[in-house]
């Protein structure tokens, strides 16, 4: 993504937002309460490995700030994380200007070349599943499955899961045997929902020989979500340690779907008559096939294509969930129920062929599926994500742990929230909060949600953990 469109820079109105401070007395000495932090290990995702700006980097201390060595640190325990090895890392997206303008930095040959006998903390693995985490009972290709799918994910290479198809594999529920905690966080699950909202609700359908065809980024059953989900938990509860799960935000409430506006197509007049005429035999065909009952008077209406002289015409896009009619695409205007995602700004109007100007996209090429939830994903997204979290509470209270509500989190900071003066949102860039990509928090993003954890420990453990001045952190980096 070189460029991202339709970004404003603005001050939010003061009122509107709730009031923390972070610098308090009362928390001068470390006192964990009913929580030992002896040895402190944090499960989880990219959310737990540090990532933000579309990569895993440390030129300005990003990664080695990740939430939980930020926790780590206010607990007063040694925390090991496996850091990149340069401060590029594996790439990452940086602002050039307030234009703005965004590129895309390279990363570094060897960024993963970690060492395999240590001992870490942080097992956060960007791009990880739950699913992909636990072998899946019963089912005696899952091992191997699980093998082939977190061995090859770069940012796993800390750990040995055997080298796919002629060892026994390693699974990560074993790392978290091994792991000898005596607190953890476990913030594991996000990928189970995220990775097919970001696809646009599209499973990533991909066929490995000796294998047979995988679903990448299907969203996780909630039955085979709940058992892996106690697994871990069991592993934890076993080795005696407490500590705290983290329900899931709701996605399509992040910069990633929210940015970029369902209607950004400027048109005159002859040119909203130019392009109507060649949408004359695709509105005419719904009409015949309503005639013949094919379809409701309700979908031809959803369906037909029609542009105005105005700045703010929705763009075209397809829908499989239509219902399918031969010799007619499965395509409609955008509405503004349905999200399109952060890395579809900068197709917006580009002209696909430079010979055809009729190839605009958004306006003669509909946007493709995978560039858009629609509303019905949309519905499928939350409904799932409040069934999983469902699971993830009910496992906490039965383990005896903690819950950070993070999904309610997520709503609060949507409304605004300020720390020690300095405001905070969910807005892409001027919210402050989310880094580049729109989906992880930047630094200071990853201060305000280790703030909640700590919130979370010494109410329900009693501890007295000091929370960070979240402005100590660095947010998104200005030219």
């Amino acid at each position: 993504m070189k460029s991202l469109k339709y970004i404003g820079l603005g001050i939010v109105a003061l009122g509107l937002f709730s009031c923390t401070k972070t610098e308090y007395e009362e928390f001068d000495a470390t006192n964990g309460g009913a929580a030992n932090f002896t040895t402190y290990i944090a499960v989880g995702n990219s959310l737990t490995q540090g990532y933000q700006d579309g990569g895993l980097h440390n030129e300005y201390n990003q990664q080695d700030n990740s939430f939980p060595a930020i926790i780590a640190k206010q607990m007063g325990t040694s925390f090991v994380q496996p850091t990149v090895k340069s401060a590029d890392g594996s790439g990452y997206r940086k602002l050039l200007s307030l234009a703005p303008n965004i590129t895309t930095v390279a990363g570094v040959s060897g960024w993963n070349n970690w060492d395999k006998n240590a001992k870490y903390n942080n097992l956060g693995i960007a791009g990880v599943k739950l699913t992909d985490c636990v072998p899946t009972a019963g089912d005696p290709f899952s091992p191997t499955i699980n093998q082939v799918v977190t061995s090859g994910n770069p940012f796993g290479n800390f750990l040995e899961f055997g080298v796919p198809l002629s060892t026994p594999p390693v699974s990560y529920l074993e790392y978290v045997k091994q792991s000898s905690a005596t607190f953890f966080t476990c913030w594991l699950g996000n990928n189970d929902v995220l990775g097919w909202a970001t696809a646009g609700g599209d499973n990533g359908t991909t066929t490995i020989p000796g294998l047979g065809t995988l679903n990448l980024s299907e969203l996780t059953p909630v039955s085979v979500f709940r058992v892996k989900y106690d697994s871990i938990l069991d592993a934890f509860q076993a080795m005696g340690a407490k500590g705290v799960c983290a329900t899931l935000p709701d996605v399509t409430s992040i910069p990633y779907f929210t940015t970029v506006p369902h209607n950004p197509i400027p048109m005159d007049a002859a040119t909203a008559s130019q392009t109507n005429s060649a949408y004359t035999s695709y509105n005419g065909g719904l009409d015949s096939y309503q005639a013949g009952g094919a379809i409701s008077a309700a979908e031809v209406s959803r369906r037909k294509i029609n542009f105005t002289a105005s700045s703010s015409n929705a763009i075209v896009i397809e829908d499989e969930s239509l219902t399918t009619l031969p010799g007619l695409p499965n395509i409609r205007q955008a509405t503004a129920a349905d999200l399109i995602i952060l890395p579809a700004s900068s197709d917006i109007g580009r002209q696909l062929d430079p010979s055809n100007p009729a190839s605009i996209y958004g306006v003669g090429v509909a946007f493709a599926d995978s560039l858009v939830l629609t509303e019905a994903e949309v519905a499928e997204v939350q409904s799932h994500t409040n069934m999983l979290n469902n699971e993830i509470r009910t496992s906490a209270s039965n383990h005896g742990v903690a819950l950070a509500d993070m999904y309610s989190y997520m709503f609060e900071l949507q409304a605004g929230m300020t720390f020690d003066g300095v405001e905070y949102g969910a807005k892409y860039i001027e919210g402050g909060a989310f880094s580049l990509d729109g989906v992880h928090p930047n630094t200071r993003g990853y201060a305000i949600i280790a703030n909640k954890f700590i919130e979370t420990i010494n109410s329900y453990y009693g501890s007295n953990l000091k929370p960070v001045p979240v402005q100590n952190y660095r947010g998104i980096i200005f030219p």
